[in-house]
């Protein structure tokens, strides 16, 4: 029989923003919490709709008075899921999310990182603040090799190789739809503005028309009609919309909402993403993943998913090519994504550890 009897945890997670990715991280987690019989609470972008949706408790994201009462009224603290650990956005990300363990081992609760992405720390000064605040946890789980070894190089005990909890989705058996998905992203602000500010930025117009092309050029030399498919409908549909109408093939913009995201992503037959759960999702319904240049995440999961997937830097010579091979090797996928879903499985492992150390 079960030992556990923790009542309620805290998690201090990137929740309650537009960014479908996050959200169903975040889902995921609950789900297993309260699969355990676990309450949730924790800072949220949007409390309301956090608690519409994901049912749990939230407060405001910027009030660390709610967050220490929170934590008060909880037996444990998880600090993840999802790529916290990173300062290639610009310098608030890390101060922002590391305050929250800061304040959880203040209070002297037990606490662990489920499902975290470590391979974007590009400053000494970043490094410096993980290394500072990761102490005092159960365990460290993280997503991919790239994370568990930058952990490990500034000298973090019990990191945990693990892989995104998003392997843990439920994906619909359903055929593809003869579709190229594509993700792209909207151009991040400098260093020194917050990157949640980045709504209704727009690409380039040549960049838009050379994105454009290749997507004219792949959807003829593969026979796949291009679907845009949103993550974050604030920012990405801008870019989305703005490649979609300099096209002369034809082409889909699809917003979808959190309950359909993962079915949406499971009726392609290749995706071109700058997203890393578009990959991760695409993938897990079969489907051949080309990489598009944005983040290290990205090389760390094409990676993973072996010759079914690749990452393209030069996108406007390249994808036609990249998308053809990634189709041709996709049948490699079944066993790669078997091992992330497996390693998937260790995040619940040290979710464990850490409700019984509760």
């Amino acid at each position: 029989m079960s030992t556990i009897v923790v009542d309620r945890v805290t998690v201090g997670g990137w929740v309650g923003s537009t960014n479908l990715g996050d959200e169903l991280l975040f889902r995921i987690l609950n789900d297993l919490l309260g699969d355990r019989g676990v309450a949730v609470s924790g800072p949220s972008v949007d409390p309301a709709g956090t608690m519409a949706v994901h049912g749990s408790e939230a407060h405001g994201h910027l009030n660390p008075s709610a967050l220490r009462r929170s934590l008060v009224a909880s037996d444990a603290f998880v600090f993840g899921p999802g790529g916290l650990l990173q300062d290639e956005t610009g310098i608030w990300n890390l101060p922002y999310h590391l305050r929250r363990i800061r304040i959880a081992r203040r209070t002297g609760l037990p606490w662990a990182g489920i499902g975290l992405g470590a391979d974007g720390l590009t400053t000494d000064r970043g490094r410096s603040q993980v290394r500072r605040m990761l102490t005092g946890h159960t365990a460290i789980a993280v997503r991919d090799v790239a994370s568990f070894d930058a952990l490990k190089a500034l000298g973090v005990d019990r990191v945990v190789r693990a892989a995104d909890l998003a392997f843990l989705a439920e994906v619909p058996q359903v055929s593809g739809d003869g579709v190229l998905g594509v993700c792209l992203r909207a151009p991040q602000s400098g260093r020194f503005r917050p990157g949640a500010l980045d709504h209704g930025h727009r690409w380039r117009d040549g960049q838009a028309a050379a994105m454009a092309t290749a997507l004219d050029e792949t959807a003829r030399a593969t026979g796949l009609t291009v679907r845009f498919l949103a993550f974050d409908a604030r920012s990405d549909g801008v870019v989305h919309r703005q490649v979609a109408e300099r096209m002369t093939t034809a082409a889909e913009v699809v917003e979808p909402e959190l309950d359909g995201l993962v079915a949406a992503l499971a009726r392609v037959d290749a995706m071109a993403t700058m997203r890393y759960h578009g990959a991760v999702l695409a993938a897990l319904g079969g489907a051949g993943v080309v990489a598009l240049p944005f983040s290290p995440k990205l090389r760390s999961i094409a990676a993973d998913l072996g010759p079914g997937a690749t990452v393209l830097d030069d996108v406007d010579t390249g994808l036609a090519s990249a998308v053809a091979d990634v189709l041709e090797n996709r049948h490699h996928l079944a066993d790669h994504v078997d091992r992330l879903t497996r390693l998937a499985g260790r995040n619940i492992e040290v979710l464990d550890e850490l409700l019984e150390a509760s």
